[in-house]
């Protein structure tokens, strides 16, 4: 009988690996080719606060899609946030709010903005 569980498993829970597929299949499924210069945000908040999010970012003309998911703790939500910060094509967005815990993890696609480093890295 082998009871040895390695750090990783202990630290994983299920439910954080489960929302940071699904997430990571609607990425790939809106994501049309990688040339198009828009990037995905994302970000992490609580419910109180995911409307003036939402209406921000749907506002804003640059705006492609836009989702959210709720895990069941802030600490799933950042876990999947680490998880998906790692697609080269997923940054953080600036709406993200790390300060007031919440468990909701929102996502959307616009544009690469001409004054972050990110779009003179691109075009130099």
């Amino acid at each position: 009988m082998n009871t040895a569980l390695t750090i990783s498993d202990v630290f994983q829970s299920p439910q954080s690996l489960h929302c940071a597929q699904k997430i990571k299949e609607w990425i790939d499924g809106n994501t049309f080719y990688t040339k198009q210069h828009l990037i995905w945000n994302i970000g992490v908040t609580n419910a109180e606060n995911l409307l003036n999010i939402e209406s921000t970012v749907r506002h804003d003309m640059t705006c492609k899609h836009w989702r959210y998911w709720n895990n069941d703790s802030f600490k799933d939500a950042m876990e999947t946030l680490r998880k998906l910060n790692k697609s080269p094509n997923v940054i953080k967005s600036p709406y993200n709010d790390y300060a007031s815990k919440g468990s909701y993890v929102f996502i959307y696609k616009t544009i690469i903005p001409h004054d972050s480093r990110l779009f003179h890295t691109l075009h130099t």
